[in-house]
Formats: structure tokens, sequence, C-alpha cells
């Protein structure tokens, strides 16, 4: 940025100072006039050349602007208000000519009819409204305010019979339902047939709803056939054969079932011991720098014979 008056850019040496009264950005140069603003502060203040010699300067810049005739007549209504205006209801011609040679009955008729063309009558409230309803429908006069009346019974049943007419009222509704649909008349029709004396519109869930199985009933199911279970796993684990893996020639004999090769599993030389519990073959020097490294010195280690 730069100052607004001499056009100097704002650095290190020129600092941005700011005019109180026109919030202008100028440098320190162009700010060294000084005068007191009586809107702002009691001292005097650095102000730039334009404000300084606006401020210095005893003309009266105030031009006189005359008032809007409207302000003048307004405040002339204030001072003299004006009389209410005067209303002059006209008489209707046309209703002077048809009461002149009528009969007092049809004069009679004749006002009814101009006080239902009257505009200046005021609508009728919400309670003439009302009250007018309640005398076309044969009712009592109305009353204002909250009716004490109750509309439905209190409800006395106990809480079993109000499940139980939930329920009933659910079973209906479903059964309407299945009335509907094509898909279950057919499969009624067939268990009909086949005589396996299934009702019509019944399906697997109402059959299961109308089903009235005890719990303590599903329990022994289960349980029974758990135990089943159980016994046939019994039965299966004794006709397996008792072979002990801890036998050195049951084991030696699966190894050598084996379709792996006789090789060192370290220098792949041709093997000689067999390790059961590192279940690898090794060849004569293998086997006992591994062992002896590893410090498994007690490990069972069998003549392994190549077939």
């Amino acid at each position: 940025m730069s100052c607004n008056h001499c056009g100097t850019k704002f650095n290190f040496f020129h600092k941005e100072i700011g005019c109180l009264n026109c919030k202008l950005s100028f440098c320190h140069k162009c700010l060294k006039q000084k005068i007191k603003i009586p809107s702002k502060s009691d001292q005097e203040v650095p102000v730039c050349r334009t404000c300084f010699s606006n401020l210095s300067s005893n003309v009266n810049m105030a031009v006189n602007i005359p008032p809007p005739d409207a302000y003048l007549k307004r405040l002339e209504d204030l001072e003299n208000p004006a009389r209410p205006p005067i209303t002059i209801y006209k008489t209707d011609k046309k209703m002077e000519t048809l009461r002149s040679g009528l009969s007092l009955a049809d004069q009679q008729l004749l006002d009814r009819l101009e006080k239902l063309k009257d505009k200046d009558k005021p609508p009728p409230s919400e309670d003439e409204i009302r009250k007018r309803l309640n005398s076309l429908k044969g009712g009592n006069e109305y009353v204002e305010g909250p009716s004490n009346t109750q509309v439905f019974a209190p409800d006395t049943r106990t809480d079993q019979e109000k499940a139980d007419s939930i329920l009933e009222m659910f079973i209906k509704e479903r059964d309407i339902e299945l009335a509907h649909n094509p898909e279950e008349g057919i499969e009624a029709r067939l268990a009909t047939l086949r005589g396996q004396g299934v009702r019509p519109n019944e399906g697997a869930y109402i059959s299961n709803l109308h089903d009235s199985g005890s719990d303590d009933d599903e329990v022994d199911k289960i349980t029974k056939k758990i135990m089943d279970e159980v016994a046939l796993d019994n039965k299966c684990s004794n006709r397996l054969p008792k072979e002990s893996m801890s036998d050195p020639e049951y084991m030696d004999d699966k190894f050598n079932s084996s379709p792996e090769l006789g090789w060192c599993a370290l220098c792949n030389e041709d093997a000689k011991y067999h390790c059961l519990d590192c279940e690898d073959l090794y060849c004569n020097s293998c086997n006992v720098q591994v062992h002896k490294m590893w410090g498994d010195t007690d490990h069972r280690i069998t003549e392994y014979k190549q077939q």
C-alpha cells in the first residue's frame, strides 16, 4: 500500500498512519498538521491537509433546504384539525317508485328486503353462527367452554382379556389377508384332497399360531436329540483302531508309508535315522550335530529303513 497523498509506499522507514477524521492512510510527512476534533477528542490530533483546511475554515457549508409542502400541511392539520366528514345516505329511486301504490303488507316486505340488502350491517359473530347451526340441527343451546361428557366408555377389561382380544383381532386380519391370496387357497385345496386335514386359508404361519405346544415338550425334544448325537459319537469312536501315537514302531511304519523320499532334511544325503519327536530324516553327521547343538538329546531316534 502507499500514501493517499504523495504516493510513497509504506515500509520500515515510512510507516502507515491514519487520519482520524477521514480514516485514510498517509505517511508521517503528510500528517504534520494538528487540530482539535470535537467529535473525537479534546486534544489536537494529526490530520491530513484536506481535513485540516476543512476544519480550520469558518465557512458555514450548511445549506438551508426548505421543508416540503406535505410536511407543512401535516403541521397545519395538527394545529387545526378538520371536522369529520359528513356522510350522506342516498335513497334508492327504484324502491321509492315500488313503494308508491303498495299495500301495508307489501311495504313491510319491501322494508325487510332493504334490510337484507343493507351492506353496512356487520357480519355475524362466531357465537351467533354456532347458535344458528345448533338450532338448525335441533340440539340444545350452545354452551361455551369444554364439555364434561365422556365420548368413550371406560375399559374395564383385565390385561389378559385385552391381550386375547388383540390376538384374536390379529388372527382375523391375517385370515382376511390370506383369503385374498390365490396361492394359499390352492395349497389348502390340495391338502384337503390328499386328506391331510388342513383348513382352507390356513398356511404354515397360521398353523404354527394355532399350535399350543408347551415349552417342556420342546426342551425334551432338544435333549433327546443331543443324547442321540452323543451316543452315535461313542459308537463311532469304539470302532476306530486303538493305536498309540507314542509307539515307535507305529510312528516308523506311518512315516515309511508316506510318499516322501528318504533324504536328509539338511544336506540331502541318504537318510539313516528318523527322529520321532522332530518327525524328520537325518544322516549320521547331521543327526549328531543338530541334536547336540539344540540340546535335544532326549529325542527318540530310530533307524530309517529305506523302501
